[in-house]
């Protein structure tokens, strides 16, 4: 009986021996990982090679810039254009649309937006003539204006001097790229709380939640004419809440967790920026990585006031955007300092033109949004 039992062939014959199994199971692990690592290599390779640099010397900037006072916190200058940047990378005359600074905590688990309202009359300080442009001297004029006289340099030596917060980087977007990284994320989804038709943009959109894609998109964080006051403020918390917006959607599991949307968006994020030699893809990919979360995120504007010298622009409050100023130089916390109103990013919210940060005296009203989170796709 035992002797059939060894001659009946066994259940296991056809298996490759425990040996070659060892090796041959080796071998694919080996196998496995040098397909990841090359494929990693390629995607990390086409990433770095869709960033386009522009260096910002020691002379844009000057030989008196402010102190850095924590090493590890981050400040990126953030600047949109209203031209495409595919051609080239600057023009005369062309101002910037959007002027944000974004910082990041040491710990980088924490971050404050301040926005810089366009129309903003502030002293402007002296720039040096650089390739096509002119350069700027110290005078009395809007914010936007420094692109036109120096480029991207003189936007940072003016935030800077304005500010007296050292800056790091820069990145510049234009709004074709922004068109780009919304649509490879499949839109947005945004709660609009009235109907818009503007014409200069143009839009048009019904009440309630809706999904815009880049073109959509595009004219939506550019309305003003048409659309809540018409002011340039409401203009900038509408771009803030679409920030918030593809900032959570690009966080989200649906694209963390696939590969094909996550490559898509790099793709379209890396394409569509022009940043300083600095800010590498390896330095964006570990930002990437950190803790930070859309919840972390506080998105403010500069203290601000209507100008009675100038029609139809503003001036900064002094006291208050000094105080803004100095917490996030020295890296304090801003939150507290905030009122509740300022440091909401939903969609719903909406300011009166008094000033929306710090010491802010006046009531801010708050519209019955058509939306209930349980409607949002």
């Amino acid at each position: 009986m035992n002797s059939e039992l060894i001659d009946e062939p066994s259940a296991s014959a056809d298996k490759v021996p425990p040996k070659r199994y060892r090796h041959w199971l080796l071998w694919l692990l080996i196998s496995t990982a040098v397909i990841v690592l090359v494929t990693g290599y390629v995607v990390y390779a086409k990433l770095t090679g869709n960033l386009r640099y522009i260096e910002v010397s020691r002379e844009d900037l000057g030989d008196v810039r402010p102190a850095k006072v924590t090493s590890a916190g981050l400040n990126i200058l953030v600047v949109g254009l209203d031209q495409s940047t595919s051609e080239n990378s600057q023009h005369i005359g062309d101002r910037t649309d959007t002027i944000m600074l974004a910082h990041l905590s040491p710990e980088r688990n924490n971050a404050v937006v301040i926005s810089f309202p366009r129309d903003s009359m502030v002293q402007l300080p002296a720039c040096r003539v650089r390739e096509e442009f002119p350069g700027q001297k110290r005078h009395l004029g809007i914010i936007n204006s420094s692109f036109s006289f120096g480029g991207i340099g003189c936007t940072w030596k003016t935030i800077e001097t304005l500010t007296g917060i050292r800056i790091d980087h820069f990145v510049m977007v234009d709004f074709a790229g922004f068109k780009n990284m919304v649509d490879a994320i499949g839109g947005v989804d945004l709660c609009i709380p009235e109907p818009i038709h503007d014409e200069y943009v143009p839009l048009t959109l019904p009440a309630g939640w809706q999904t815009l894609l880049g073109e959509q998109a595009l004219g939506y964080v550019r309305a003003r004419h048409s659309i809540g006051d018409g002011s340039d403020i409401g203009r900038i918390q509408r771009q803030q809440d679409f920030v918030a917006a593809i900032a959570k959607k690009s966080m989200s599991r649906k694209i963390l967790a696939n590969p094909v949307l996550l490559f898509s968006f790099l793709d379209a994020a890396t394409k569509s920026v022009i940043t300083d030699p600095g800010l590498t893809a390896g330095v964006m990919r570990h930002l990437a990585l950190t803790a930070l979360s859309t919840d972390t995120i506080h998105f403010v504007i500069t203290p601000w006031r209507y100008s009675t010298a100038y029609p139809g622009r503003v001036e900064w409050r002094e006291r208050p955007a000094r105080k803004l100023f100095q917490l996030i130089s020295a890296d304090q916390p801003v939150a507290d300092a905030l009122s509740t109103s300022s440091q909401t990013t939903e969609p719903q919210r909406s300011r009166t033109d008094a000033e929306p940060v710090l010491d802010n005296d006046e009531p801010v009203t708050t519209p019955t949004a058509p939306c209930s989170p349980a409607q949002a796709n």
